[in-house]
């Protein structure tokens, strides 16, 4: 028989399966750092570090929560749905491309119209018998009321004002020629005397033509001219306007401008 003799002292302790459970957590926990700072934190609590964390997480998940996360489409965002960016600046282009073809052709048109002409006569005009302080040129519709005598579907005809200066007595007529240098219509004759037309008894008459144009295009057309004119004529005679001897005295462009 054999006997065995304890030693002096803590009886000898064997080791369970669960103290090695609770040994591997300890060393576990020691290993972690936020751990140990957590169990040196004088309050006992959550350190500055885990509430960083922590809010950092709840951060992230709002970003990733939000339905308006997504990249906005500038398409939609634009109001033009259906369409890319580059199809939306490429109809932007061709827009402002035909917005300046425009503008260039109304400057154009309306930079070729001319109310005045290179032929303007120096008034006043001395003749033999009397004197033109001026004459004012111009195209208006025609009245069927009171223009009588004006050729059949004549729209628009020449016309002129004009004006004496005091002097003797004296006839005046009046002729409208076209581009091609033919009379057009009847010709007018006034006679003046003392400063004054003896039809109105004023120094100022009107006198028009009995042709001229009978399309609106016509009259649009010669707002472009800046050569081919109407001119007007004017004879100066006698106080005895049935006189043949009647010279030439004046000969004018007639203005485009309307009135």
């Amino acid at each position: 028989m054999q006997i065995f003799y304890a030693t002096t002292g803590s009886p000898p302790r064997f080791s369970t399966g669960q103290e090695r459970t609770e040994q591997l957590e300890l060393g576990s926990a020691r290993m972690d750092p936020l751990a140990d700072m957590e169990s040196n934190s004088p309050a006992g609590g959550e350190t500055n570090i885990s509430k960083a964390r922590a809010e950092e997480d709840a951060v992230v998940s709002g970003k990733d929560e939000s339905p308006d996360s997504g990249p906005l489409d500038p398409a939609s965002s634009s109001g033009f749905k259906g369409f890319s960016t580059r199809e939306i600046i490429w109809l932007s282009s061709l827009a402002l491309a035909i917005t300046l073809i425009g503008v260039f052709a109304l400057r154009l048109f309306f930079g070729n119209i001319t109310t005045s002409t290179s032929e303007n006569v120096d008034f006043p005009v001395k003749g033999e018998h009397l004197i033109i302080e001026k004459i004012e040129t111009y195209w208006r519709k025609v009245n069927p009321e009171s223009d009588r005598g004006v050729q059949l579907g004549t729209k628009f005809i020449p016309a002129a004002r004009v004006t004496l200066k005091s002097s003797g007595s004296g006839s005046l007529r009046f002729l409208f020629e076209n581009p091609k240098g033919e009379l057009i219509g009847d010709s007018v004759t006034i006679t003046a005397s003392g400063g004054n037309f003896l039809d109105s008894e004023q120094p100022s008459t009107d006198i028009r033509a009995t042709g001229g144009f009978k399309d609106l295009g016509d009259y649009n057309e010669y707002l472009t001219e800046q050569v081919r004119l109407w001119k007007l004529v004017v004879l100066e005679g006698g106080p005895d306007s049935e006189s043949a001897a009647f010279t030439p005295f004046i000969r004018m462009p007639i203005s485009p401008k309307r009135r």
